[in-house]
């Protein structure tokens, strides 16, 4: 209930869901970078699979020679081969 609350004022004021809400955004470069914003915590880190813990989900990310460019408290860059991005 107070999600949709927030989710209601949100539009009303026209607020970027993002800052308010803390939603996660996935950014595209092509298909060899992704740019993830408001994660929480890496879950598993392979060379195949990287899995992130989102406010409200989990993204997981698909593909082959995988690595973290960077990462700071707020995103991280991803580089490598990506085939697939899934929410869990």
């Amino acid at each position: 209930m107070l999600e949709e609350t927030k989710g209601k004022a949100v539009s009303a004021l026209r607020l970027p869901k993002d800052v308010v809400l803390g939603e996660v955004l996935v950014s595209f470069l092509g298909r060899h970078s992704v740019v993830i914003e408001n994660y929480r915590s890496i879950i598993l880190y392979t060379d195949s699979l990287i899995k992130l813990q989102a406010k409200n989900c989990r993204v997981i990310i698909g593909g082959n020679r995988l690595m973290i460019e960077y990462y700071t408290k707020e995103e991280m860059k991803i580089n490598g081969s990506i085939k697939s991005l899934e929410f869990e």
